[in-house]
């Protein structure tokens, strides 16, 4: 017996319709098993019955070793091919998607700007620090848009406390200039990475009415889709379904719909079918639903519930970079950070700044741009590690930690000597900028490109804090 055929199913032209049919429907029973109550108890006693309730005809022992912690842990580190066919074939899937978000991280969401990209590195790794394992599912966009200021849904667990909906931009001639104006001069700046984002943030995408018509624009300019994440999927579920259909045409992504209640959730089943979600990850995010949970931010800081889960990692936000609200003309410079008094909803905005037509926006940009991300690191700015980053020197030279989960090492990987990254840290922390550190060893023999080089190396390790904090 050969090995399994595992195909890629987010790339145009997909066609097997048999083999989306049982990818799709073994997608629909593990939305079952996290969000139907008593749906597992029913699969453990009767798993053909339980699934054929739903009208699912799928190979139990696949599903089991999908949803069962025991049969899953028999087949841990098994590659897709190696396994029985519907287990293969949805795993696959998830591998293709988690490949896809990798590939995102490291390729799709990298500003061509050179300052913008530093920026952006120095704030992917400080999150590493911050935030822990949560940081690998953070894509760290550059550019996200509102196209409304404010959302209707008003959802009690929204981690970061979206107000309500106040304004609307709508699709008339003037915003149509701006709006494609600025998504050409935005792909300019980054690049490829302009069209890395989304068309909402603190918003409910479909609360615009004419958010198809912008879509098309991001899409004919940018050539990527944005991904859409909606709490409204069943206002209007001919509109979503066309919206979704017309996305895949452009081109095949991800999408997302929170399920806010048990009764969505069978509104959502029993309208879609499943190869029709197959492209959709549905979020469970209502109490009764087994796998239900919410991070402990912004509104939800607020909620006593057993679903909330609190942790210094409780952010929501996965951008590194300008969120453009077309509703009130404004752009805000945000970053992932953790939950704090000080930052409520786990985003650090550094800047916010109106603009009043396309030429404004352009000098906003520059200006932030400017202002926060430059090329190389301020020689006379004084230098401080972030708070919580402890350090140990070692004969391979020097171990930052924060919190015993994050170890970083320097020193042992090129010609300095440890001895030399030890001595760079150890005048860092009396105080002083580069060029006071660089002076300062030269009385030790050491070259001022080897305190910058190392400097440098610590700064895009995200150690430092940023002038502006």
């Amino acid at each position: 017996m050969g090995k399994l055929e595992i195909r890629d199913l987010i790339v145009p032209g997909v066609t097997d319709a048999a083999y989306i049919r049982e990818v799709a429907e073994t997608k629909r029973a593990l939305e079952l098993w996290t969000m139907e109550p008593g749906f597992q108890e029913k699969f453990m006693e009767s798993p053909e019955d339980a699934l054929a309730a739903h009208g699912l005809h799928i190979d139990v022992p696949s599903v089991r070793i999908l949803v069962d912690h025991e049969e899953s842990e028999k087949y841990r580190g098994v590659p897709p091919e190696e396994l029985l066919p519907t287990a293969g074939r949805y795993r696959g899937f998830i591998y293709e998607k988690l490949r896809q978000r990798e590939h995102m991280v490291h390729c799709d969401c990298v500003p061509a700007h050179a300052g913008f990209r530093a920026w952006r590195t120095r704030q992917v790794s400080r999150c590493w620090a911050e935030l822990g394992r949560k940081n690998g599912a953070m894509v760290h966009a550059p550019l996200m848009f509102e196209l409304d200021l404010g959302c209707s849904v008003g959802c009690p667990f929204c981690g970061i406390a979206a107000g309500k909906l106040q304004k609307v931009c709508r699709y008339d001639e003037e915003n149509r200039a701006l709006w494609r104006g600025i998504l050409s001069y935005m792909k300019d700046i980054l690049g490829p990475a302009a069209g890395s984002g989304t068309c909402y943030y603190a918003t409910e995408p479909l609360d615009n009415p004419d958010y198809e018509k912008f879509v098309r624009d991001y899409f004919e300019i940018l050539g990527m889709v944005p991904q859409i994440t909606t709490a409204a999927s069943m206002r209007n579920p001919a509109r979503t379904k066309a919206l979704l259909e017309e996305l895949h045409r452009m081109r095949p992504a991800i999408h997302r719909f929170s399920v806010l209640s048990l009764d969505i959730l069978h509104q959502i089943h029993g309208y879609f079918r499943p190869e029709e979600l197959l492209y959709v990850e549905l979020l469970p995010q209502f109490i009764e639903a087994p796998s239900c949970h919410f991070s402990k931010a912004g509104r939800a800081q607020e909620m006593q519930d057993d679903h909330v889960v609190d942790d210094d990692a409780n952010t929501i936000s996965c951008i590194s970079g300008f969120v453009v609200n077309m509703a009130e003309r404004a752009v805000r410079l945000l970053t992932p950070c953790p939950v704090s008094e000080a930052h409520p909803t786990g985003e650090y905005l550094v800047a916010r700044e109106s603009f009043s037509d396309l030429e404004d926006f352009k000098r906003v940009i520059e200006q932030l741009m400017g202002q926060f991300m430059a090329v190389e690191m301020p020689k006379d700015q004084p230098l401080r590690l972030r708070p919580g980053i402890e350090y140990e020197m070692t004969g391979e030279g020097i171990t930052f930690s924060r919190k015993k989960r994050y170890r970083l090492k320097f020193g042992g990987s090129d010609d300095i000597s440890p001895e030399v990254y030890q001595k760079v840290l150890t005048a860092m922390q009396k105080g002083g900028s580069p060029r006071g550190i660089a002076a300062l060893l030269m009385d030790e023999n050491i070259a001022p490109a080897y305190t910058f080089f190392i400097l440098k190396k610590f700064e895009t390790a995200g150690l430092f804090l940023e002038g502006y904090e």
